[in-house]
């Protein structure tokens, strides 16, 4: 046999390195090793050398398929290769005697998971050595199946060890995450408690401010009606007085000055019922919406009559959540407005209904009257603001008494217009036995 086959050296590759390498180099069986789908020659030992010297052998790094009188072994290393599955077969000798027996056994070299090579190994015996020699086939296999088993045994011990070792580290960061929870929750527990207290004194002290304001409130403007009633006496008696020889221009500013006394009058009385429905205790209970409704155009038949308008009530009327007068106040103000801006020469039209919805009912009041400019939806319900100053009589507080009647109630309001094709105003309030977190923060009311 060739020396140099015999003295062959060794290039293992990472993928077959570690328990093919070793069982071939150490076995006393004659072995070798192949990689790939070409069944590259990666490793022969002694004892296989030996055995086959009476046949070519194909130099590391070659493949067995090279050789003509190895190709019958392709299929064999084909199937082992791609199946996983260990085989075996055996040729015979015929023309020596006793016959004598090649006995080959292949099994797969798995590297991750995916095919890497076939190991080979080759016996010789008669046909009574046949026996022994599967014998020590499954001695083989078994020998490479401990070996891949304590492979695994220690690939899973090193996994369970950084898993211990990552549990602990969690483990130590969660009692340092629970004892910074525990000292951060009684520091908002002592926050709270003051930030309670604080809100309490300042509470305490707001109610106090509310109520001498609207003490002043009241104060002022009691004590200027006074003074305006006496003004409109005396522009009264100047106007009937006929010896005083009032010019024209001077009838003329004793009619400005009474109509200014009024106007003036009108803005206190105003102010005083802004305050009162800012500063009254509003006490919530049902209410049914069609006694409101019937009591707000009850009082305004007045205007109703003298603007010829048509009144529209749709029913059906839900109850909801409110305190009875302010939200008769609400109404009554909505609706004297839309009979108060209509357009000249048009029938005013004025509807009035209801909308249930899942928590809240909403109340609309519609006309057909000049409308309100976009820019200016949410400037209307400012205190005092006219947009059509000398045009339409009042003093510009009526939608801001519904604002924040509407909102000391818990409840919401808007206003959809278009100049010249009318408003329509609604406001929104609990339904009647809805659940307490949907009911008005009882603050809102105090």
């Amino acid at each position: 046999m060739d020396a140099k086959i015999l003295s062959a050296p060794v290039h293992p590759i990472p993928e077959l390195s570690g328990v093919g390498l070793a069982i071939v180099e150490h076995a006393p069986m004659p072995m070798a090793l192949v990689e790939g789908p070409s069944h590259i020659v990666r490793q022969m030992n002694f004892a296989f050398c030996r055995l086959m010297a009476d046949r070519t052998l194909p130099p590391i790094g070659k493949s067995f398929g090279d050789l003509p009188e190895y190709r019958s072994w392709l299929p064999v290393l084909d199937r082992v290769y791609l199946t996983g599955k260990a085989e075996s077969f055996t040729e015979e000798q015929l023309f020596e005697r006793p016959a004598i027996f090649w006995t080959y056994t292949l099994w797969p070299i798995v590297s991750d998971g995916h095919p890497g090579g076939v190991m080979i190994q080759v016996a010789e015996a008669t046909k009574q050595q046949k026996q022994a020699v599967a014998i020590n086939e499954a001695l083989v296999l078994g020998s490479v199946h401990q070996h891949e088993l304590t492979e695994i045994a220690e690939t899973l011990n090193t996994k369970l060890k950084a898993e211990i070792s990552e549990r602990k580290l969690i483990e130590t960061a969660l009692r340092e995450s629970e004892d910074a929870l525990r000292t951060s929750r009684e520091e908002i527990a002592q926050h709270a408690k003051i930030l309670e207290n604080l809100v309490a004194v300042r509470t305490a002290e707001l109610r106090a401010t509310n109520q001498n304001l609207e003490a002043f409130v009241n104060s002022i403007a009691h004590d200027l009606r006074a003074p305006l009633r006496s003004m409109q006496g005396f522009a009264a008696l100047l106007s009937e007085d006929t010896e005083t020889g009032l010019s024209e221009s001077g009838r003329d500013f004793v009619q400005r000055i009474d109509h200014s006394a009024q106007f003036m009058d009108a803005l206190l009385k105003d102010l005083l019922a802004f305050s009162h429905i800012s500063q009254h205790p509003v006490k919530l209970a049902v209410v049914n919406l069609e006694t409101v409704v019937g009591s707000v155009l009850s009082r305004l038949q007045n205007e109703i009559r003298d603007t010829n308008a048509c009144v529209e009530c749709s029913g059906p009327w839900p109850e909801v959540l409110a305190d009875e007068p302010v939200l008769n106040q609400v109404l009554f103000n909505l609706t004297s407005n839309a009979l108060k801006f209509i357009r000249p020469d048009v029938l005013p039209l004025l509807r009035l209904r209801a909308e249930e919805g899942e928590a809240c009912n909403r109340v609309w009041v519609e006309d057909n009257g000049v409308g309100i400019e976009p820019e200016f939806h949410e400037q209307i319900f400012r205190l005092f603001i006219r947009l059509n100053r000398g045009k339409y009589p009042g003093t510009g507080a009526g939608l801001a008494m519904v604002k924040k009647g509407v909102e000391r109630m818990g409840g919401r309001m808007g206003v959809e217009s278009t100049p010249g094709q009318g408003s329509r105003f609604w406001i929104e309030l609990a339904k009647a036995g809805a659940a307490e977190a949907d009911r008005p923060d009882a603050a809102l009311r105090s």
